[in-house]
């Protein structure tokens, strides 16, 4: 009897040992997304995100990551880390973070790159990334959606009248849709999953994308003309669900903070240091650009205030946060 009690008794110790450790060390899935091709910088930087997690976590955290719209639109995705279903998205659907960060996107707020770095990884981005809280995610860092240029079938763009009656799709972003607009030309909010083949069929006459996607995307082969006017910075935030973050212990949450931090530095770098190859690369590709002179952009600034009026009356910015990110 009393060999059997030892006997049974290292069974249960062992068993308990087996299943203990595994539970201690069970793997958890973090679903990541975003809306563009594997080749994308924006992909690029959750490989890095995914290799320095799991190494720092020691397997701990096992990253998936679901590219091109796989999991939904960006939308779809911000409510699905919203509800838990996935954990992190890429993206820039303000409605769904906050109408607040609205203001960095605003037509012409940035010179350049080192300006809108100067701005996000200071106090202005650290109070601007606070809004998404309240809309269920947390903002682990900004990462370049790029400066937005203009394209279409039909004619060189050198001034706001060259896109009187041009169908211009957009995305479903007020500040996009605002601008456009205010330039005189008919804004078609398009998925940008349909965009290559709304472009390709004729369904619009052209669009605005940073130049990454416009080669990521090969809308060079359904475009002819390009002009060249940084029209619109549009930062590409990395969200987390809220209930989630808030979920994890400490530990796991700075693992996961910093990790981010790198895929948008990543990410960041990319783009900044490709934007001429990318443009280079649609010149190949046999698109004619037009770069603006400055008295043609400011042509642009000018017809472009009314944005900045409409989204300080509908409480998204203020004059004062304008001017302090303008003047920085």
């Amino acid at each position: 009897m009393k060999k059997i009690t030892v006997i049974m008794l290292v069974l249960t110790l062992a068993i308990f040992m087996v299943f203990g450790t595994q539970s201690a060390f069970a793997v958890q899935t973090i679903k990541v997304g975003h809306g563009h091709s594997i080749t994308h910088p924006v992909h690029l930087g959750f490989e890095v995100f995914k290799e320095l997690l799991e190494k720092q976590s020691d397997g701990k955290f096992k990253v998936e990551i679901f590219p091109n719209s796989q999991l939904g639109s960006e939308a779809e995705m911000a409510e699905m880390c919203k509800l838990g279903t996935m954990q992190g998205v890429m993206f820039g659907r303000f409605e769904s973070m906050g109408m607040e960060l609205y203001t960095p996107a605003l037509p012409f707020m940035f010179k350049d790159y080192a300006q809108v770095n100067r701005v996000l990884s200071g106090p202005v981005g650290d109070y601007l990334a606070s809004f998404t809280e309240k809309n269920g995610l947390k903002l682990l860092g900004w990462a370049h959606s790029g400066f937005r240029q203009i394209t279409n079938n039909t004619r060189p763009i050198k001034s706001p009248a060259d896109l009187k009656g041009l169908k211009m799709r957009t995305p479903p972003l007020e500040n996009i849709l605002q601008t456009m607009q205010a330039f005189g030309a008919s804004a078609t909010p398009i998925a940008y999953s349909e965009l290559y083949m709304a472009l390709k069929t004729g369904v619009v006459d052209g669009q605005e994308n940073p130049w990454v996607n416009i080669v990521s995307e090969k809308m060079y082969e359904v475009q002819k003309y390009a002009t060249a006017i940084n029209y619109i910075y549009m930062p590409g935030p990395f969200c987390a669900g809220l209930d989630w973050w808030e979920g994890l212990s400490a530990e796991d949450q700075r693992m996961i903070s910093e990790a981010a931090k790198v895929a948008t530095m990543y990410t960041n770098y990319i783009t900044e240091s490709s934007d001429e190859a990318y443009k280079q690369k649609c010149i190949a590709e046999g698109m004619e650009i037009y770069v603006l002179n400055d008295a043609e952009r400011q042509a642009f600034i000018d017809m472009a205030q009314p944005v900045y009026d409409y989204f300080i009356k509908a409480g998204a910015s203020t004059q004062t946060l304008i001017e302090l990110i303008q003047n920085n």
